[in-house]
């Protein structure tokens, strides 16, 4: 019988990592590359660090996961330098989708001007009255 139960995580990731490798192995003819490339980039006013990214590069596809710049820096092309510096990795990576996510009350337009498209949103999401909209920019244009 098959039972239920909470379990560490670190050791259930690494039987599901296993189940996947074994997915990968029967799907492609090469192995893939599991681990992902973590990227950091700072932003830095002399030596006072103003903000950043922070993405991860797996696959052909690299994931915004943070980009943030403080207020005062704002409408100076900070955020808009961060992305560059994350698409001139991703180029040369042969990376062909950057993607993201933002909240709605975030920087929607930021992300449309700078050549991002919602490819869809989620009301109510991660609290009522919210929206999470979903973004991917594909690279194959800027090769």
């Amino acid at each position: 019988m098959i039972r239920f139960e909470k379990i560490e995580h670190k050791v259930l990731k690494n039987t599901i990592d296993e189940i996947f490798k074994e997915q990968d192995e029967n799907q492609f003819e090469y192995p893939l590359e599991r681990n992902p490339e973590e990227i950091a980039i700072g932003a830095y006013d002399e030596k006072l660090l103003i903000g950043g990214i922070i993405a991860r590069k797996q696959y052909q596809n690299i994931h915004i996961s943070m980009l943030a710049v403080n207020n005062k820096y704002r409408g100076q092309n900070v955020g808009n330098k961060l992305l560059r510096e994350v698409e001139e990795i991703a180029v040369k990576s042969e990376v062909i989708n950057l993607t993201l996510t933002t909240r709605s009350y975030q920087t929607v337009d930021f992300y449309k001007r700078a050549g991002f498209t919602v490819y869809a949103t989620l009301e109510d999401m991660p609290m009522k009255g919210m929206t999470k909209y979903y973004f991917n920019k594909r690279l194959t244009d800027l090769r």
